[in-house]
């Protein structure tokens, strides 16, 4: 029974991967995170989780005036109505530099995505960061760009 089973989810795996399912998602963006002016740079590589749903991972550097970060995570998105673009994500905030500390977090992202045939999709969303500081929460809101590629 275990061996019908491995079998099943390789090939379900294996078809998952036949279709265009991986997403890279370079993207670029400024916002205000708790008072300061920020920018953001970084990618996502996504994989599809069915329709257009998606799953992976984002990586991404934040620079504040007070403090840098790494921003490392697992996100989901999906569109809805074929140009809508939702995201949520659960990320890690890796202080760059001796006194800045690591943080919990989460990201959401609204925004647009028309619909292409081509491989190439460029975007524009509202990204929300929310850091979970001790004592304090931070939370910033930025305009992000960029453009998926399809494989």
């Amino acid at each position: 029974m275990w061996k019908f089973c491995i079998c099943v989810a390789v090939l379900a795996s294996a078809s998952a991967f036949a279709e265009d399912s991986i997403h890279i998602r370079p993207q670029a963006g400024f916002g205000n995170l708790d008072g300061d002016n920020y920018r953001h740079a970084g990618l996502r590589l996504l994989l599809n989780a069915g329709g257009e749903k998606k799953y992976g991972l984002e990586l991404s550097r934040l620079y504040t005036a007070k403090a840098d970060y790494i921003a490392a995570g697992i996100v989901l998105e999906q569109k809805k109505f074929g140009w809508f673009n939702l995201s949520i994500g659960t990320i890690g905030y890796f202080g760059q530099g001796g006194t800045t500390p690591n943080l919990p977090g989460l990201i959401a992202n609204l925004g647009w995505e028309p619909e292409t045939s081509s491989a190439f999709k460029p975007f524009v969303t509202l990204r929300n960061d929310v850091i979970f500081a001790a004592g304090k929460t931070q939370s910033g809101s930025a305009i992000s760009a960029g453009l998926t590629v399809d494989f």
